[in-house]
């Protein structure tokens, strides 16, 4: 049979060394991966805290126009009244969800929105 792609083979005495590179993370090195997936997360958690805000302020803006173009008919009023206050109860869940978050981290010991410097105390 004839092959195309020929075979490669590792030496056995290769050694890898520290794992270096470059990504979308800047220079890439064993140390400071940590670091930077710690970054990551704590980016991402502002990142879903903003657009859950957000999304509070564009909900509650649609049920004020909804209730304002009502027109007194009290079924639309009330569905406009019912959105609010589910916009509402989504906010309060988000801050109470952070702060049930910061509360159980500081009776544990261990800084859960940020839980890197925890387990990795000297970066």
């Amino acid at each position: 049979m004839i092959s195309i792609v020929k075979s490669a083979y590792a030496a056995s005495t290769t050694k890898l060394g520290d794992i270096k590179g470059t990504g979308v993370f800047g220079d890439i090195t064993s140390a400071n991966i940590r670091e930077n997936l710690g970054k990551f997360i704590s980016n991402l958690i502002t990142t879903i805290t903003v657009i859950g805000g957000l999304a509070f302020v564009i909900y509650f803006i649609l049920g004020s126009i909804k209730w304002i173009t009502a027109g007194g008919d009290k079924g639309k009023m009330q569905e406009a009244q019912t959105q609010m206050t589910q916009a509402a109860i989504g906010l309060i869940a988000m801050t109470a969800a952070y702060s049930i978050i910061g509360i159980v981290g500081g009776v544990l010991g261990i800084n859960i929105l940020n839980p890197f410097k925890t387990l990795f105390p000297t970066l």
